[in-house]
C-alpha cells in the first residue's frame, strides 16, 4: 500500500472541519478532508430548510446513549450529522454566537486569547450579515446570515406577549446585546442552507488544493514517537493511509473526536487497556467534561389558522414565495422567535433560550430512542425552553476497539439538582409569556400531557419524561491548562506534536444558545493557529 502525502489531513467535514480545511486550502496548502458520512450534493432535504425532519432520519449517526437515570432510563439516540457539513447540514440553521460572558468565562478558566474581544474578529470573518458590516457584524464572509422572514400574526403576537411579560426587544442578539426578544437569525442564502460545507469547501477553497473524500471513516491517527504523521482510514472497503508534512487536525465532533483519539492510543490508560489498545499517551481528560443543553417543549392549542392544517392556498403560496423570493414555508426554521433570558435576575447574563414556532409538533420516539418530528393534527404552537448552562458532566468512552462501533455516551441531562430546577424555571418563563393577554387572545390552553400539569411536582415529572438534549454536545476534549485539559489554547493535543483538535469538543463550557456558529468560529481560529496568524 502506497501512502498518499498531503500538507494536512482534516478528519471531519462538519461546521468546524469544513472551515479549517477551506481556509488552509485557501492558503495554498494541500489538504485532504475525510468525512465518514456521505455527500451533501444534490440532497434537497439538506438544501431546503423545511426538509430538516427528513435529514434527521436519513443523514444521522443515531448514536445510542446509555440509559439516563435522571430521565427514566429510556432508550435515546443522539443526533450527529452523517453527511458533509455534519450537524450543520441537519440542524435548524438558527444562528446564535453565544454571549460575551461565555468567552470571557473561558479566558477566566485559563483559555488565554479566547475572551470575547479575541473571538469577535473570527465571528465577523465568517459572515455576510444582511444588516451590513459594523463593529460586531461581518459584511463579506462566506456564510450568509439573515433574519427569518416570517412576520405573521403568531410570531409578532409572541413578541408582543414577551414584552408584556417584561422582556425587552434587542435589535440584534448577535451584536452588542444578546439578552431580550428577537426574530431568529438563520444561516440561509435565498432560502437555502448556507452551511460550512457548502460555503467554505465550495467557495473558499481554490481548485486543486482541497481533496474531499466522503464515506471515509478514520480508524486511527498514525503516531511515531510523540508526533502525529498521518491517518489510517477506510473507504469503499479498503484501508488506506494518508501521511502529512505538517499536521493532522481532528474535527470529527464532540462524540467522534475523543473516540478517534482513544483508538489512536491517546486517552485514559486504564480504559485503553480494557480494550487492548496500547497507550501512546495517558491523557485522562479525553472523553470527559461532556455536557449539553436541556430542551423542554410545551404545545398550545391555537385559535387562529396554522400550518398544522394547511390549505391549498397555503401550499401554493408557499411554493410561489420560495421560488420567487426564497421565503415562505419551505424556508421555515423551527425556531422563529427567541428570548434570551435569565432564570434569576441576579445572574450576570442569560442562562435560558426561550423559543417559539407558529406550529405544533409531535415528537414520537421509537424503540431505539430515535425521535420522529411531525406536525400535530390539531392547530397549535410550539413554545419551548432550553437551559443553556447545565452543570452535570458526562463522558464519551469506547464500547470496543472496532472503529465502526459507536462510542459509549454517558450523560445525565438532569443529573444535577440545580439543572432540573433551572430547566423548570425556564419552562415557567415560557408559560408567563404564553399567559399574557396578547397570546391568550390566540391560544386555548396546553396540549396534553402538558395540560395535566398543575403542581410543581407535576411539572418536575413532566420534565423528567420529556426533557431531551438539544443536540449541542460539547467539551469532550476540552481546552485549558488544568490536568483535565486535552488541548492547549492553540488547540494542540497535549504532548503530541502535529496534532490538533478543532471542533466543539474543545469548549470548556457550552455557549449560551445554538452551537453551530461557535463551532465555525473555532474552525476559523483553528486555521489561524495552524497558519501562525495569531
Amino acid at each position: 500500500m502506497t501512502d498518499e502525502v498531503f500538507d494536512y489531513v482534516v478528519v471531519g467535514g462538519g461546521s468546524a472541519g469544513s472551515v479549517v480545511a477551506g481556509r488552509l486550502a485557501a492558503a495554498k496548502a494541500k489538504v485532504l478532508l475525510l468525512e465518514a458520512g456521505g455527500t451533501d450534493r444534490r440532497r434537497l432535504e439538506i438544501l431546503v430548510p423545511a426538509g430538516v425532519a427528513v435529514a434527521y432520519q436519513k443523514a444521522n449517526w443515531k448514536y445510542a446513549a446509555e440509559p439516563d437515570p435522571s430521565r427514566g432510563s429510556r432508550p435515546e439516540a443522539w443526533m450527529a450529522g452523517k453527511v458533509m457539513g455534519g450537524g450543520g447540514s441537519i440542524n435548524s440553521c438558527v444562528y446564535v454566537r453565544g454571549n460575551r460572558a461565555d468567552y470571557d468565562g473561558w479566558a477566566e478558566l485559563g483559555c488565554t486569547g479566547w475572551d470575547y474581544a479575541s473571538v469577535l474578529p473570527a465571528f465577523r470573518r465568517i459572515e455576510t450579515w444582511e444588516g451590513g458590516e459594523d463593529d460586531y457584524r461581518g459584511g463579506s464572509g462566506p456564510i450568509s446570515v439573515t433574519t427569518q422572514s416570517n412576520r405573521g400574526e403568531a410570531n409578532m403576537t409572541f413578541v408582543e406577549a414577551a414584552k408584556q411579560a417584561g422582556h425587552t426587544e434587542t435589535p440584534d442578539y448577535n451584536g452588542a446585546t444578546q439578552e431580550g426578544i428577537g426574530l431568529a437569525q438563520v444561516n440561509h442564502r435565498r432560502g437555502t442552507r448556507s452551511s460550512a460545507s457548502r460555503e467554505y469547501v465550495k467557495r473558499v477553497a481554490p481548485k486543486g488544493f482541497l481533496t474531499v473524500r466522503t464515506e471515509a471513516m478514520a480508524h486511527r491517527v498514525l503516531i511515531e514517537g510523540r508526533r502525529a504523521v498521518g491517518v489510517e482510514y477506510e473507504q469503499g472497503g479498503r484501508v488506506k493511509r494518508a501521511r502529512v508534512r505538517e499536521e493532522v487536525i481532528l474535527s470529527a465532533g464532540t462524540i467522534a473526536t475523543p473516540k478517534l483519539l482513544m483508538l489512536s492510543g491517546i486517552g485514559p490508560r486504564a480504559h485503553l487497556k480494557e480494550h487492548g489498545i496500547d497507550a501512546v499517551l495517558d491523557l485522562p481528560g479525553v472523553g470527559g467534561n461532556l455536557h449539553e443543553h436541556a430542551f423542554l417543549m410545551q404545545r398550545y392549542h391555537s385559535k387562529i389558522h396554522t400550518f398544522n392544517k394547511p390549505r391549498i392556498g397555503d401550499i401554493a403560496g408557499g411554493l410561489k414565495d420560495y421560488v420567487l423570493h426564497g421565503t415562505g414555508v419551505l424556508a421555515m426554521t423551527m425556531v422563529q422567535v427567541q428570548v434570551m433570558a435569565r432564570t434569576d435576575p441576579s445572574l450576570a447574563s442569560p442562562d435560558v433560550q426561550l423559543q417559539f414556532t407558529p406550529l405544533a409538533i409531535t415528537r414520537d420516539v421509537d424503540e431505539n430512542g430515535m425521535f420522529n418530528v411531525q406536525p400535530a393534527k390539531d392547530e397549535g404552537f410550539l413554545a419551548s425552553s432550553t437551559f443553556t448552562h447545565t452543570r452535570y458532566r458526562g463522558r464519551i468512552s469506547l464500547r470496543s476497539a472496532d472503529p465502526k462501533a459507536g462510542p459509549r455516551i454517558e450523560m445525565q441531562l438532569l443529573g444535577h439538582p440545580d439543572d432540573l430546577r433551572d430547566t423548570l424555571r425556564g419552562a415557567r418563563l415560557i408559560r408567563e409569556i404564553m399567559e399574557q393577554p396578547a397570546m391568550k387572545a390566540i391560544t386555548n390552553g396546553h396540549f396534553s400531557p402538558e395540560s395535566e400539569c398543575e403542581t410543581d411536582a407535576d411539572w418536575e415529572a413532566y420534565a423528567r419524561e420529556y426533557a431531551v438534549p438539544s443536540y449541542h454536545p460539547v467539551g469532550s476534549c476540552k481546552m485549558g491548562v488544568d490536568d483535565a485539559a486535552v488541548v492547549d489554547t492553540e488547540l494542540r493535543v497535549r504532548d503530541i506534536d502535529g496534532l490538533r483538535v478543532v471542533d466543539a469538543s474543545v469548549m470548556p463550557k457550552v455557549t449560551t444558545g445554538n452551537t453551530n456558529a461557535p463551532s465555525m468560529m473555532i474552525g476559523e481560529r483553528g486555521a489561524d493557529f495552524v497558519l501562525g496568524r495569531i
